[in-house]
């Protein structure tokens, strides 16, 4: 609660005297809204108290938790708020209360990524302004997006979360208790690609093959966008020319901003769906053809945040 203004006293004194208002302001020097309100309150309570407020007075998400809550923050930014409210001993939506709507802060989860130095940035922000005027005539609607992924094709179980019941520890292993632990975890390379209304089969890469022949598959759209690193390395002359003619148009390696999966719809939105393998292909066919246009159309505002940012990381952008 806020404390009385310390004038309150000499303005109910003058208002008893008989003084206006403007009087008032003029004697003492203060603000109009305070002795009119001050004066109200008077004539309404007949005391100098406080008007009985509304609702329950705060008790958790008090100026002092508030207080700490920022200090604790201020020198430890990595923190979990659950965490936190069990040491203030309050629920966690007191906690989110304090944080976001007192604090004004928001937690983001912790990213890895490529670090960035200034001459990274640099280049970034002058990529992306080339990359944004050519969406101008639409182009990017018709860029086929690709990208490749190294996926864990183990099977990853949380022993707590996946119990296994049985009536001793003999049957529970013949159920599957024990995994097989490798040092190196068996993984498969897929590659994909995306435009506004279309999408590439997946192709499983094996194991050190180092090129992707893109005329394994194809598209309804006789033209698309490729990255120039994507083009087949097929010894054979006849597949490359008809790759050549089907992706005549291409983002060149040289206009591709480096260090920047933020960029590439296949990073931002689409692997984060595909995680395992088991399910994989399903997921796959299971996108919407509405998702892809969706994922599309946010391109140019990131390219846009980039700029903005002046080549730094930025918020996410759906």
């Amino acid at each position: 609660m806020v404390a009385p203004s310390p004038y309150r006293t000499a303005i109910i004194d003058c208002v008893k005297s008989g003084m206006t208002n403007s009087e008032i302001v003029k004697k003492l020097k203060v603000s109009r809204v305070l002795v009119f309100r001050t004066a109200q309150r008077y004539r309404h309570l007949g005391t100098s108290d406080d008007i009985k407020r509304r609702g329950f007075p705060v008790t958790v998400t008090t100026p002092e938790a508030v207080k700490a809550v920022r200090e604790k923050i201020r020198r430890t930014p990595e923190r979990s708020m659950r965490n936190m409210s069990k040491e203030y001993e309050m629920s966690r939506e007191s906690m989110r209360t304090i944080v976001k709507d007192k604090l004004k802060m928001i937690p983001y989860r912790m990213q890895k990524g490529a670090f960035l130095s200034q001459k990274n940035k640099t280049f970034r922000m002058k990529k992306a302004r080339k990359l944004l005027a050519g969406t101008k005539d639409g182009s990017h609607l018709t860029t086929l997006f690709t990208d490749e992924k190294i996926l864990t094709v183990e099977t990853n179980k949380n022993g707590q979360n996946h119990p296994i019941i049985a009536t001793d520890y003999q049957s529970a292993c013949e159920k599957e208790k024990i995994l097989n632990k490798t040092s190196y975890p068996a993984s498969v390379m897929v590659f994909a690609g995306i435009t506004a209304d279309d999408k590439t089969p997946l192709i499983f890469v094996d194991s050190g093959v180092k090129g992707v022949a893109l005329s394994q598959f194809s598209l309804r759209k006789p033209t698309m966008d490729i990255p120039t690193r994507r083009r087949p390395r097929s010894s054979c002359q006849r597949d490359s020319r008809v790759v050549s003619r089907q992706f005549s148009k291409f983002i060149s390696a040289a206009d591709r901003p480096a260090s920047s999966p933020d960029l590439n719809p296949m990073d931002y939105a689409v692997w984060i769906y595909l995680t395992e393998k088991t399910a994989l292909i399903k997921k796959w066919d299971e996108i919407d053809d509405d998702y892809p246009r969706a994922v599309i159309d946010a391109y140019p505002k990131r390219l846009k945040a980039v700029i903005k940012a002046k080549g730094e990381r930025f918020e996410n952008y759906s």
